[in-house]
């Protein structure tokens, strides 16, 4: 009798300890597979030439061989993002350019998408949006990658067109590239009321190239 009490327990256990388990395995493969994204794009692209021509730079073979370390997890739950970024102050940094894509069940088939980010060259006027200034972690910048403004101003800042005594963004300041991977995790056990999780990381790297 006391079993029969204990079983759906011990039942309910189990099950919500597998999940748990494949979910922080999910979650590791989204960053190894982040990790590979901005280590593979660092190594191989030029921030210089991705700032003086963003339209033609193409990381889409860099974001489907990241994708790739996703497996066995399905590929067409995953956005995989990446962003050159210029640095402005200790803790923000302008987007020059972004890709991001996904993907069909085995990646054979890719499909561009938004990014989470906003690039391009200084606003127009200063009625535009400021969407393309991002927080970086401080410990990624040293200063040597912080550019100066000749009056002393942030150069985060420095939107306003026109303005010959300023140092506007994107201008100056060290680049970083910035990966990114989300992916919404589905619980395999299905007679368990298990919402979706999504599972996101965002790494940084220095350029290799210059």
């Amino acid at each position: 009798m006391e079993f029969a009490f204990a079983l759906p327990v011990l039942i309910l256990l189990y099950t919500g300890g597998v999940y748990l388990s494949d979910m922080v395995s999910c979650k590791r493969k989204v960053t190894v597979a982040t990790r590979s994204l901005v280590d593979l794009v660092s190594r191989t692209m030029s921030p210089a030439i991705i700032y003086n021509d963003p339209k033609s730079a193409n990381a889409k073979s860099h974001l489907s061989a990241s994708a790739v370390v996703l497996t066995p997890y399905k590929l067409d739950k995953a956005i995989e993002q990446i962003s050159l970024i210029r640095v402005c102050d200790a803790t923000h940094a302008y987007v020059v350019w972004t890709q991001a894509q996904t993907q069909n069940v085995d990646g054979s088939v890719v499909t561009a998408t938004t990014s989470s980010h906003s690039a391009g060259t200084v606003p127009a006027n200063e009625t535009q949006s400021v969407a393309n200034i991002v927080e970086i972690p401080s410990e990624m910048v040293t200063s040597a990658m912080i550019p100066a403004s000749p009056d002393g101003s942030n150069i985060c800042g420095n939107l306003a067109p026109g303005t010959s005594t300023k140092t506007q963004v994107g201008t100056a300041g060290g680049w970083l590239f910035m990966g990114k991977i989300s992916y919404s995790y589905t619980p395999f056990i299905s007679f368990l009321p298990l919402a979706n999780t999504t599972l996101t990381d965002t790494i940084y790297m220095v350029p290799r190239l210059y």
